[in-house]
């Protein structure tokens, strides 16, 4: 031990002090207190242990996928919502699973076959690592099967008007905790779950207990809310953008119908598209539905709620025939 730090450590051995810190020599000594920041969680422990064997091995694949997740990790150690458990792991990976199928998709439309195969191979190693994580997922019939639950306990709550939307997201939150779950397609799922349970009030007004509606009526015009082509009877959404128009329309036929309005009273019209590309193969089925009315219309090209969303329409029309408006040639 050098001179001075053992003159130091001498001065400390008086009987009169509170027991001395142990002294430690050399230039590596480091001192750790118990409050020390929490074990990261193990499904990071495992992916730290796969990366060492991944770099022995040579494993091209698993060593990128194994990289892109340890740098989104510590990119969000570095922010007010670090990594700490495993659902917020897989959350995590699913993000860069949905970059993966992206770059897919992008490489196709190249013609880059090489880059599609590689991208493959990386997603077919996070789908390993989420179907390994042994955090419980939930697909789209659990979780309606769940919030419709959570709907009706919150109804016999007492729950109405828009505290009930909110008090249904407190609900699934709680239920959903620790569970590997899409909180986008949550939301959505539960907004959909209050459209089904939609009613009439004094024959002019979509009354719902949140604050939206399927269709308002205001001195003789019903306006339809942006549509989508789900089935409400069976939960379903088909994956065919001329399927999903055909059930939008429908969807809007009936929402028309009970306001007292019909689909030759439409006057204007807007579609929303993630891809304009769909459009010439869904005009067949708005001609149908749309007969000679010709609505002013708008097509507009956006991303929807969902990815598996293909078609989004919103309406305007005159209620009970009178105005009704007139094509200009």
């Amino acid at each position: 031990m050098p001179l001075l730090a053992a003159l130091r450590c001498s001065r400390q051995s008086s009987p009169l002090l509170l027991p001395r810190p142990r002294c430690l020599s050399g230039p590596s000594s480091r001192f750790y207190s118990t409050a020390d920041a929490d074990a990261p969680p193990p499904l990071l422990q495992k992916l730290k242990g796969d990366l060492k064997i991944a770099l022995r091995a040579k494993d091209a694949p698993r060593l990128s996928v194994l990289r892109s997740i340890m740098s989104a990790d510590l990119n969000a150690s570095k922010t007010s919502s670090p990594i700490r458990t495993d659902v917020q792991l897989v959350a995590l990976i699913r993000k860069l699973q949905k970059s993966a199928h992206d770059a897919v998709a992008d490489a196709r439309a190249a013609g880059r076959d090489d880059l599609v195969q590689k991208e493959s191979r990386q997603i077919s190693v996070l789908d390993e690592y989420i179907a390994g994580s042994g955090v419980q997922t939930l697909g789209d019939a659990e979780m309606r099967a769940l919030i419709n639950e959570a709907v009706e306990a919150a109804r016999g709550a007492g729950a109405a008007g828009k505290s009930l939307m909110g008090d249904v997201m407190k609900r699934v939150n709680v239920a959903l905790e620790g569970k590997d779950v899409d909180r986008k397609s949550v939301a959505a799922l539960v907004k959909e779950a209050q459209m089904s349970r939609q009613n009439i009030s004094s024959g002019s007004k979509f009354e719902q207990e949140i604050a939206y509606s399927r269709a308002v009526v205001v001195d003789g015009w019903v306006f339809v809310s942006g549509t989508t082509g789900y089935n409400y009877d069976t939960g379903n959404l088909s994956k065919d953008v001329v399927e999903q128009a055909e059930q939008t329309m429908a969807n809007i036929d009936k929402a028309l119908r009970e306001a007292g309005s019909s689909m030759s009273e439409v006057v204007r019209v807007r579609y929303i598209l993630p891809s304009r590309d769909d459009f010439p193969s869904v005009k067949p089925v708005l001609r149908k539905w749309f007969g000679n009315v010709r609505p002013a219309a708008t097509m507009v090209q956006a991303e929807l709620l969902l990815d598996e969303m293909k078609i989004e329409i919103e309406v305007t029309a005159k209620r009970g025939g009178a105005g009704k408006g007139e094509a200009s040639q």
